[in-house]
């Protein structure tokens, strides 16, 4: 065997390709996941940014994950707060989605005044019509690379009616409907 190929499950055989930066972020956009909205609010101000990382951890105490850039201004917030709310949207969303991730370059306000919100047990903004809000206070923080993994422990959710969820994936939005 060629030694720069790969073995498929189907017998194909595919290019290996050098693991940098790149390849790495090209393979990961192949990966689908859901579309949330992290916020926060408290003495660092009310803020918000699109993500994808999110996570379950445990159900006995009640957790999640949020995996967050360390250099968005959403991280230093949430550090500050100590709390956060994740919002995931739903198939009508692309516009929030796009909003919370600097598309626009509108500023956080105007990002907020987009759509309506709530705040849950924690101050959090939660959105109304999200397919999810689980409001958070912040439990443990590990640094990873250019990320942070923050742990936290569920203060309350909402959940609203099912409907299509918002994935991205190969670098656009994709619904799925269950």
């Amino acid at each position: 065997m060629n030694s720069n190929r790969a073995d498929t499950s189907a017998g194909e055989q595919t290019e290996a390709h050098p693991l940098d930066q790149a390849t790495f972020r090209e393979a990961m956009s192949r990966i689908a996941a859901a579309v949330h909205v992290v916020t926060t609010d408290g003495p660092a101000g009310r803020m918000g940014a699109t993500v994808s990382a999110v996570c379950s951890v445990s159900d006995d105490p009640a957790s999640v994950l949020v995996c967050v850039n360390r250099s968005s201004r959403v991280h230093a917030a949430i550090l500050e707060n100590k709390v956060f709310c994740i919002n995931t949207l739903a198939t009508a969303h692309e516009d929030i989605s796009d909003v919370f991730a600097g598309r626009g370059n509108l500023g956080m306000d105007e990002r907020f005044q987009r759509t309506a919100w709530t705040p849950l047990a924690t101050g959090c903004p939660a959105l109304e019509d999200a397919l999810l809000s689980v409001d958070c206070d912040v439990h443990s923080i590990t640094e990873m690379g250019s990320h942070s993994v923050i742990i936290g422990t569920v203060a309350d959710l909402r959940m609203n009616e099912p409907g299509g969820s918002l994935l991205y994936v190969r670098r656009g939005y994709h619904a799925l409907h269950g």
